[in-house]
């Protein structure tokens, strides 16, 4: 029989993240157990602290992206230290924006419970990671945890890894080379292959819930297009 080694954490275990219910306890535990990279290079070691801090200013209105950085006692230097991200679902963002835009949502937000549509839209991340993306086998960044929302309950999150040394985000005002061109062609076809000869029984018929979103917000995207319209100080000129 084997016992797993005992580590002494210094950090406060009970440190909550971001004001957030989840502790830096709940964040270690998750490495520990479900990161691969993380336990062959810092599973034996005890740690000192947990800092987070807000990346998706502006990139995004369902969730709030943290980058956790966890650091050791033993470290060498300032940079030897694990980074891991925390994806926590919430309507923060949205309301933020919404005080400082001087488009009415109010009609828009009366015609769907937004908690509602927040918890469906969380699970289906959810559902996309664990049973989705092990079908399609394509690039996509590694999920540990998922936790399901429910409000009022229990606080929804997603435990991934993180990608900013290794990917990057491109702007609608950049280009892609040929290379990149025919390396998207290539995982789109290894996708559609995968599910082409899936087992059919593991994704019909289960995903139809929200296949209807772009729709669904078509009404308040239109308001959004004809304010920025009359912003732009250009209203007219885009007609012929």
């Amino acid at each position: 029989m084997t016992l797993e080694k005992e580590i002494s954490d210094t950090v406060d275990l009970k440190k909550p993240i971001y004001g957030k219910t989840l502790t830096v306890e709940w964040l270690l535990d998750s490495l520990r157990k479900n990161d691969k990279i993380y336990q062959k290079l810092h599973g034996d070691k005890a740690v000192k602290d947990v800092i987070f801090y807000d990346v998706s200013g502006g990139k995004g209105f369902l969730s709030v992206v943290l980058r956790c950085t966890v650091k050791f006692i033993d470290s060498i230097s300032e940079k030897d230290v694990y980074h891991t991200i925390l994806k926590v679902p919430g309507l923060e963002s949205i309301e933020e924006a919404g005080k400082k835009s001087d488009i009415d949502m109010e009609e828009h937000n009366k015609s769907r419970d937004q908690h509602t549509f927040l918890m469906e839209s969380h699970q289906f991340e959810c559902d996309f990671y664990n049973t989705l993306a092990p079908l399609l086998n394509a690039p996509c960044p590694k999920v540990y945890k998922t936790v399901e929302l429910v409000f009022g309950e229990k606080e929804g999150v997603l435990h991934m890894e993180d990608l900013t040394l290794r990917g990057k985000t491109i702007s609608h005002f950049e280009n892609i080379n040929l290379a990149q061109v025919k390396s998207v062609i290539r995982a789109v076809a290894h996708m559609h292959k995968n599910v082409l000869s899936a087992d059919p029984n593991l994704w019909r018929g289960k995903f139809l819930k929200n296949q209807t979103i772009f729709a669904d917000i078509s009404t308040a995207i239109h308001t959004m297009i004809e304010g920025l319209i009359k912003k732009s100080k250009r209203e007219g000129k885009h007609k012929s």
